[in-house]
């Protein structure tokens, strides 16, 4: 299974054995850079110099050549400033290089390959989405590389390591022999491969390293996802020195040790750069996690040359197109992982219902994963390249036809339970004109789904446009394989969101309140008080609760029509939560069988006495999970049992006005008061007449194909058919 490339046994003569392409950074005569004024001494006290290794990490670029803080022609200027502080250093990358972001559809990894070929790592890890653009795609990439791709727990069929990558490889760095590792997810592979077993494979790796290849020191780039698998790792595998990198972007600002094995993680993308330094035995030396913002604001980075004329270059080539003002956005607009993780997210109900309206569907399904830039959109004029940012893949929407209990098993799916996942309990998933309950404690279910209003019919069959990844746990569902042949293939979910918003011009989503999460179900009220004024439910308070918060107690409809409690009581293991009678009389208007709920949000007693959740032996501080500071209850409304002078009365109507726009079909309700959706037709206002300018070429972003289209445009190509 194992095997030493040649190609890569670098056994450079020059003294730090850093790669050709390193330069000086610059520095006196420009105000230079203070390593020591800054805490970034490179001291290696008790160790000869040549007795020491240092690991500059990490990459996991997402195909972008800048973000926020940085260009990664500043981000190579301070590696290579590291290089030459310290004597014995090498650059380690971490997977996900190619994609996702709008650089990484244009130009499909190419200009990443290129970026890496000057800083000439050691090696970098293989990530999941290194395979965005299809298998030939990664390994023409992985040929044109001048470094090492590594995949340690991922071969062929035969055990060989995947075509074009490595599972391990070794550099002669002072006077020490270095082998390098890497991993991809565990349980990831490529179509035509297979997932090893992460600690038999990781063992083979460093047993032959250290008994065949004289490795002195064994050093493994990550793209494993969260801290605990690297603990894992760690523990059960002998000879290994140091894991550094991560799937899931995480920071920490110093490191670990888990029998005898340092474990770094820096982010992703320019934020941040980290180092440890070890001896010849592989103890910890020293260790940095730098903060690129901090360090540009203390001291400057100046960039470095040669990356600069390559970051301008590519970047030249897509701003003519992207800098195109399409809308004017009204309010924020927010496309962060944690608000597209855990909750109902407006951007994603503008997103889905571009997916929705694009492909002519009932319903639309986003994986939260999908909205990728993690930044918010002040208002204002958004511009084309802010978008494709967002959804920044290529992989078409995918139109199928599902039944009910296909899609409730696609809501279930995506659910994460505590205490086994890292970010808490989360819907994970952005959604159109569907709205259900969800629950993630120990067990997950998903509850009251409802299309358009009407509750799910199991047998019935629903058009639903699918993400690639959604399609994907359809096709798992129905026993398939493949998630392409789940059903129509339309255009990317960019380009659906680009030709949405020009012809929308306005942008001002909205909540619709489909989305519901609930920890403790607490069942019907044990009193009821209808009075004139007010209605009042009294529930029994979940037995593990610290105590209710007020202010989170609203009752919601299927339609998404919401109020909030104005009084909330709690005294005697039960909660009283009131509503004014008139607006609580609205939530069971103009539907046959109305489905009212209350929610509320309660302290979760985390103790052993309490919850009790425990990850890796440790008790889980409660909620875990973003955007949530507590626990939610859920108690049920008995809506016949209430005397609603509105509610007969409208039921009598409800054949008049169900389809009053005329299209044939029951229209669903959603915001704050009882206009459909179809009613108000988008999520946001239109001004028909705003002049934005047309989008041009920029559609053709379309399938894996999409961005070399493009590019081809761009460079002056009149021809405009697309291959496949």
């Amino acid at each position: 299974m194992t095997r030493k490339d040649t190609r890569f046994d670098i056994t450079e003569s020059s003294e730090n054995a850093i790669g050709t392409h390193r330069r000086r950074f610059l520095g006196a005569a420009a105000g230079g850079l203070s390593m020591a004024a800054l805490g970034l001494g490179s001291s290696t006290a008790g160790a000869e110099a040549d007795e020491t290794l240092t690991i500059i990490h990490d990459t996991h670029f997402h195909g972008r050549l800048e973000d926020d803080v940085a260009t990664i022609a500043e981000y190579w200027a301070l590696i290579q400033h590291l290089q030459d502080e310290h004597e014995n250093a090498i650059f380690v990358g971490a997977g996900d290089e190619f994609s996702p972001s709008v650089e990484g559809s244009f130009f499909e990894g190419e200009h990443i390959v290129e970026a890496l070929n000057i800083m000439d790592p050691a090696g970098v890890a293989v990530g999941n989405h290194e395979n965005d653009f299809g298998e030939d795609v990664a390994e023409e990439r992985f040929a044109a590389s001048e470094f090492p791709w590594l995949a340690t727990n991922m071969a062929t069929e035969d055990g060989e390591p995947y075509p074009e990558t490595e599972h391990y490889v070794t550099t002669e760095v002072g006077g020490l022999t270095v082998g390098v590792i890497g991993f991809v997810p565990d349980g990831f592979s490529f179509d035509g491969a297979e997932s090893l077993d992460l600690i038999e494979s990781t063992q083979d790796a460093v047993d032959t390293l250290r008994e065949e290849e004289g490795a002195d020191l064994v050093v493994a780039g990550s793209h494993l996802g969260g801290v605990s698998p690297k603990l894992e790792v760690a523990e059960a595998v002998d000879g290994l020195d140091a894991i550094v990198g991560d799937h899931y972007a995480t920071i920490e600002d110093e490191p670990r040790e888990e029998s005898g094995t340092v474990i770094s993680v820096a982010g992703d993308e320019f934020d941040h750069l980290a180092y440890l330094t070890l001896d010849s035995d592989g103890e910890l030396l020293e260790h940095e996690l730098i903060s690129l913002e901090e360090y540009k604001e203390a001291e400057g980075i100046e960039p470095d040359a040669e990356m600069q004329e390559l970051y301008e270059e590519y970047t030249s080539i897509i701003d003519e197109e992207l800098d195109q003002e399409i809308a004017y956005a009204g309010v924020d607009l927010d496309a962060r992982f944690d608000s597209s993780y855990n909750q109902e997210n407006e951007y994603g109900n503008l997103v889905t219902e571009a997916m929705a309206h694009g492909t002519d569907s009932d319903v639309a399904i986003m994986n939260a994963g999908g909205i990728r830039s993690n930044r918010i959109y002040e208002a204002g004029p958004i511009t084309a390249g802010e978008l494709v940012d967002t959804l920044p893949f290529p992989d078409p929407v995918i139109r199928a036809e599902v039944t009910g209990d296909e899609l409730e098993g696609m809501l279930l799916d995506r659910v994460s339970t505590l205490p086994e996942a890292n970010f808490g309990a989360q819907q994970q998933i952005q959604v159109h004109n569907i709205h259900y309950d969800w629950t993630g404690i120990e067990d997950r279910a998903v509850e009251n789904v409802h299309v358009g209003g009407e509750p799910l019919d199991p047998d019935a069959t629903y058009s639903a446009a699918l993400t690639n990844v959604m399609a994907s746990i359809l096709a798992g569902i129905r026993g398939e394989a493949e998630a392409e042949d789940q059903g129509e293939l339309t255009d990317s979910p960019g380009n659906l969101l680009l030709e949405h918003v020009e012809d929308l011009g306005y942008l001002e989503p909205e909540l619709h309140n489909r989305i519901h999460r609930f920890d403790e179900d607490v069942g019907e009220p044990t009193g009821i008080d209808h009075g004139d004024q007010q209605v009042t439910l009294e529930y029994p308070v979940p037995e593990h609760s610290l105590g209710t918060h007020e202010s989170t107690f609203y009752a919601v409809n299927q339609h998404g029509v919401r109020i909030e409690a104005t009084a909330v009581d709690e005294r005697d293991d039960a909660v009283s939560v009131g509503f004014p009678s008139g607006a609580f009389e609205t939530l069971a208007t103009g539907v046959e069988e109305p489905t009212v709920r209350v929610f509320g949000g309660f302290d979760p007693d985390d103790s052993d006495d309490g919850y009790a959740l425990e990850r890796d032996g440790d008790l889980l501080e409660l909620p875990v999970a973003a955007r949530f500071d507590y626990f939610v209850l859920r108690g049920d409304v008995p809506v016949d049992e209430l005397e609603l002078e509105a509610l007969e009365a409208s039921r009598d109507e409800t054949d008049e006005t169900n389809d009053d726009d005329g299209d044939g079909s029951d229209d669903e309700s959603d915001g704050e008061d009882t206009v459909t959706e179809d009613d108000v037709g988008d999520d946001t206002a239109v001004d028909d007449d705003d002049g934005s300018p047309g989008f041009g070429p920029l559609a053709a972003l379309a399938g894996a194909g999409g961005g070399a289209y493009l590019y081809s445009r761009v460079k002056g190509d009149v021809n405009e058919e697309q291959d496949g």
